[in-house]
């Protein structure tokens, strides 16, 4: 009984298709790659733990949680967390990729 049942984390893409073609969506509106991205989720029972992480060596991550609802259909709220994650993505990249022309 005292048992935690162990969370899966699955890919983005095949998890939650909704959610993932509207990280594309907005990541490619800030000429974004959806290969610049890796998207996980895990689920749990009210809904999902969100994770994009990216960088050179996908290093950098940023979560949120988001419901079943907003999964099926992205509101205004899960678009303004992947704003900031298509944001935070192309400054790290743009960052990483002075720092290795400087090498």
């Amino acid at each position: 009984m005292g048992e935690k049942l162990k969370l899966e984390e699955k890919l983005m893409r095949f998890a939650v298709p909704a959610l993932y073609n509207k990280m594309v969506e907005t990541f490619s509106a800030v000429n974004l790659h959806p290969h610049d991205v890796q998207g996980t989720v895990v689920k749990d029972e009210s809904g999902f733990t969100v994770t994009l992480r990216f960088a050179a060596d996908f290093s950098t991550s940023v979560s949120a949680h988001i419901s079943f609802e907003q999964a099926d259909h992205p509101d205004d709220e899960v678009t303004r967390f992947l704003d900031d994650a298509a944001r935070k993505c192309k400054s790290q990249l743009i960052s990483d990729y002075y720092k290795m022309i400087k090498l």
